[in-house]
C-alpha cells in the first residue's frame, strides 16, 4: 500500500501544472508590453509605465483581497462537502467584484490627472504625466475583466475546468501581443494604445471564461438566493494576508520609485526598476503558481482537518518551490545582459547598464522568494489569516523598502538593487525563527512549519489512514478497518457498517474508477468522534457521485445497484464533491 497523503502530493502537481501555466502566459503579455513601450516608445514611455505601478498593484491587491478570499472559503467548505455553501460565497464574491470593480475605474477615469501627480509624474519629472496619464485611461477599463480572470483561474481549477483557463490567457497573450505591435509600429497611439490593447485581450479573455458557467454540472452556479454578508465577512478575512501583501508591493514600488528618482540617474534609474519589475513579474509568476496551489489545497485540508495531507502539503510545496527559485535564479543571473537589452532602444543605454546590473542582484532574491510566498500562501489557506498578513508586510515592505531607503546615502541607485535579496533573505530568517519559537528548538522538519490552529481534528491515536491502489488491497483494508474499530469500542453494528461501506465502495472505485495505467489511488480515512464516526474516501479516479446514481438508475429490482443503496440508506449522511480532479465522499455512521 502507498502512504497516506500520496493524493496530495499527485494533486499539487497535476494542479501546479495548469495554474502556473495560466499566470506565467498572462505575464508573458505583461512582458511584452514592456519590451515594446521600452523598446519603440523610448526609456520615458518606460520610465512612465514604471510609475504606473502603484495603480496595477492596487488591481492586483483588490484581485487579491476577493481572489484568495474566495478560494479558501469555496475549497474549505467543498472539503467539508458543502456545495450549497461554496456557491453562495461564489455569489456574493461576483457582486462585490462587479461593484469594486465599477468603482476603481470611475477614480480613475475621474482623477486621471491627480493619480500621475500622486505617482511622482511631477516638479522636475511633469513631462511624464500625460505618458502615465494616457496609459492609465486606456487601461482603466481592463480592471473589472482583471480582477475577473484571477478569480476565475482558482475557481474553475476548483471546479474541474482548467484547460479553459489556459485557452483564455493564451488568446489573451496572443491578442495583447498583437495589439501593441500594431499599436506602436502602424497605429502610433502611444501609451494610450498600449493601455487600450491590454483592455481588449482581457475583455476577450473573460469571455472565454464565462462560458464556462453555461455549462450544467458545475459547481459554482450564480445565485442572488441565499446571499449572506457574513460570508462577505469570511472572503474578507480569507483574502486580507493577499490585499496587505498587494497594498505592500504597491507601497514598496511607490518608495522604490522615489528612491531612483532621487537618485543620480533619475529618470534612467526609473526605467531600469521598469525593466526589472516587468522581469520580477514573468520570473515570479512560476514560483506565485506554487504558492496559489498550495494555498488552494490547503483550505480544502482545512475543511478536511487532515493533520497527515497537511504536513505532506507543506513538505512537496517547500521543496518544490525551492528548487523552482533555483533554477529560476541561475537563469535570471546568466541571462540577465541578454534581457535586459531587449526593453531598450538606443537612447536607452544607460538604462540598460543599470537594469543589468539590477537583475544579478535581483537574481540571488529569487532563491528564497518561492519558499517564502509558498509559506505565506500555506498560513492563508489555513486561515492563520494574521500570521499570513503580517509576513506578507514583512516580505513585500518593510524588508524591502526600509533596508532600500536606509541605504541610498551609501549606494545611490544600488540600494535598491540591494534591498531585494535582503528583504527575501530576513523573511526566511523571520519564518525559522517563528518555528523555532513554537517548537523551543530548531525546526528540521515539515511537521514544524504547518503551524495549525489547534484543536485541529481528531487526535492521531483516533484515525486511521489507508491508502489502496487495487483490488487486492480492498480487503486487508476492511481487515485493518474493522480491528480499529474494535480497538475503540465500537459496537458490532458500527463495525460492520464500516467494514460494508469500504468493501463496497472501495471495490467499486478500484474496479471502475481507475483509468488503466493512471498511478489511481484511493485514501480512506476513518475518524472516531465522541458521538459518531466519520468515513472519508478520497480517489483520484472517474468521477462518481453514488447519491445521483442512485437516483438516476431507479429500479424496482431491489437487487439493482444493491451495494451502493445500502452504503447511502444505512449511513446518517452522505456527501459527495469533485473538485481539483478529486472524488470525495464523506459519511457519517
Amino acid at each position: 500500500m502507498e502512504s497516506t497523503g500520496s493524493i496530495i502530493e499527485k494533486v499539487f502537481r497535476t494542479s501546479l501544472v495548469s495554474m502556473t501555466a495560466a499566470v506565467v502566459v498572462t505575464m508573458l503579455g505583461i512582458v511584452i508590453d514592456g519590451i515594446v513601450i521600452g523598446r519603440f516608445l523610448g526609456p520615458e514611455c518606460m520610465a512612465a509605465y514604471s510609475l504606473s505601478a502603484p495603480i496595477t498593484s492596487l488591481v492586483t491587491a483588490l484581485s487579491g483581497l476577493l481572489t484568495e478570499g474566495t478560494q479558501v472559503i469555496c475549497a474549505m467548505n467543498l472539503g467539508k462537502g458543502d456545495v450549497n455553501r461554496a456557491r453562495n460565497v461564489f455569489s456574493v464574491s461576483m457582486v462585490v467584484t462587479v461593484f469594486v470593480s465599477a468603482v476603481l475605474v470611475f477614480v480613475v477615469l475621474v482623477f486621471t490627472q491627480d493619480i500621475s501627480s500622486l505617482l511622482g509624474a511631477r516638479g522636475a519629472s511633469s513631462d511624464l504625466q500625460p505618458l502615465v496619464g494616457d496609459y492609465l485611461r486606456g487601461l482603466a477599463l481592463s480592471f473589472p475583466a482583471t480582477i475577473l480572470l484571477f478569480e476565475f483561474n482558482s475557481l474553475m481549477r476548483l471546479d474541474g475546468d482548467s484547460m479553459r483557463v489556459i485557452v483564455a490567457v493564451l488568446t489573451m497573450t496572443v491578442l495583447d501581443i498583437a495589439g501593441d505591435l500594431l499599436n506602436a509600429l502602424v497605429l502610433g497611439g502611444g501609451m494610450f494604445g498600449m493601455g487600450l490593447a491590454t483592455t481588449i485581450s482581457y475583455l476577450v479573455a473573460l469571455v472565454i471564461m464565462l462560458l464556462h458557467f453555461r455549462k450544467r454540472d458545475i459547481i459554482f452556479k450564480f445565485s442572488l438566493k441565499g446571499l449572506n454578508l457574513d460570508d462577505l465577512k469570511h472572503i474578507l478575512v480569507s483574502g486580507c494576508p493577499s490585499a496587505v501583501g498587494n497594498v505592500s508591493t504597491m507601497a514598496r514600488s511607490f518608495t522604490l520609485n522615489q528612491v531612483m528618482l532621487a537618485s543620480a540617474a533619475s529618470t534612467m534609474a526609473v526605467g531600469a526598476l521598469g525593466v526589472l519589475n516587468v522581469v520580477q513579474g514573468f520570473v515570479s509568476c512560476v514560483l506565485i503558481g506554487v504558492g496559489m496551489t498550495t494555498g488552494m489545497i490547503a483550505g480544502m485540508v482545512l475543511g478536511e482537518q487532515d493533520r497527515a495531507s497537511a504536513e505532506k502539503l507543506v513538505r512537496v510545496a517547500m521543496r518544490t518551490a525551492f528548487a523552482l527559485g533555483v533554477a529560476l535564479a541561475v537563469v535570471v543571473f546568466a541571462f540577465a545582459g541578454v534581457i535586459a537589452p531587449l526593453f531598450g532602444s538606443s537612447s536607452g543605454e544607460e538604462m540598460v547598464r543599470l537594469a543589468t546590473r539590477g537583475l544579478h542582484f535581483y537574481a540571488f532574491s529569487v532563491i528564497l522568494f518561492g519558499v517564502n510566498n509558498a509559506f505565506v500562501n500555506y498560513t492563508q489557506g489555513m486561515r492563520r489569516t494574521g500570521l499570513s498578513a503580517c509576513y506578507c508586510f514583512l516580505q513585500n515592505f518593510v524588508f524591502v523598502a526600509i533596508p532600500a531607503l536606509a541605504l541610498h546615502g551609501i549606494l545611490d541607485s544600488d540600494a535598491v538593487w540591494v534591498a531585494y535579496p535582503v528583504g527575501e533573505t530576513l523573511t526566511t530568517i523571520a519564518i525559522f525563527a517563528l518555528a523555532a519559537a513554537m517548537k523551543h528548538g530548531l525546526p528540521t522538519r515539515a511537521k514544524d512549519f504547518v503551524f495549525l490552529k489547534e484543536p485541529f481534528g481528531a487526535p492521531d491515536d483516533e484515525v486511521l489512514d489507508i491508502a489502496i491502489s487495487d483490488m487486492d488491497h480492498v480487503v486487508p483494508a476492511c481487515e485493518r478497518a474493522g480491528s480499529f474499530c474494535r480497538a475503540w469500542g465500537a459496537d458490532e453494528k458500527t463495525r460492520y457498517r464500516v467494514v460494508l461501506f469500504i468493501e463496497e465502495l472501495g471495490s467499486n472505485v478500484a474496479e471502475y474508477s481507475f483509468a488503466e495505467g493512471k498511478g489511481g489511488l484511493l485514501e480512506i480515512r476513518i475518524v472516531h468522534l465522541s458521538e459518531e464516526w466519520v468515513l472519508r474516501l478520497r480517489d483520484n479516479g472517474r468521477a462518481f457521485d453514488p447519491v445521483k446514481w442512485i437516483e438516476l438508475n431507479a429500479s424496482e429490482d431491489p437487487s439493482v445497484n444493491m451495494g451502493i443503496k445500502l452504503v447511502c440508506g444505512m449511513a446518517k449522511d452522505v456527501a459527495y464533491v469533485s473538485t481539483l480532479d478529486l472524488n470525495i465522499i464523506t459519511l457519517r455512521i
